[in-house]
């Protein structure tokens, strides 16, 4: 199975915020003196996220701007929203054929969550 992987400098917030706010489920985790981190399912998506400071040479972050959006589609956009406990805008019916919200993790990453609602696009 493919994934992506985000590394992080502020892994124990970037966790937390995946893990306990927005709920993914966890796959596996690890910590060793040289590496740590977390391998999370985000419906269907596997997202692992690295402590880049804990690295034997640790990485050069550069801000993420919004080059990268992670995307998790739900059955019930509106659902998922009322369960987070965050303030954030509510969700939006967009031309495109979807309704769906954005929230930023703590490094500004953006996850989209989106519920496809034109019949063309529904399981694609």
């Amino acid at each position: 199975m493919s994934y992506l992987c985000l590394a992080t400098a502020q892994f124990d917030r970037v966790f937390q915020f995946y893990r306990e706010v927005l709920a993914f489920p966890m796959v596996r985790e690890w910590d060793r003196p040289n590496a740590r981190g977390a391998l999370l399912d985000l419906n269907g998506l596997r997202l692992e996220l690295l402590d880049a400071m804990r690295e034997q040479r640790p990485f050069a972050l550069h801000p993420p701007g919004d080059r990268l959006h992670v995307v998790v589609e739900v059955p019930d956009v509106d659902a998922v929203y009322r369960s987070l406990a965050l303030e954030l805008p509510e969700p939006t019916t967009a031309s495109w054929g979807a309704r769906w919200f954005v929230v930023r993790d703590p490094d500004g990453v953006p996850l989209s969550f989106v519920q496809w609602i034109a019949s063309d696009r529904s399981n694609e």
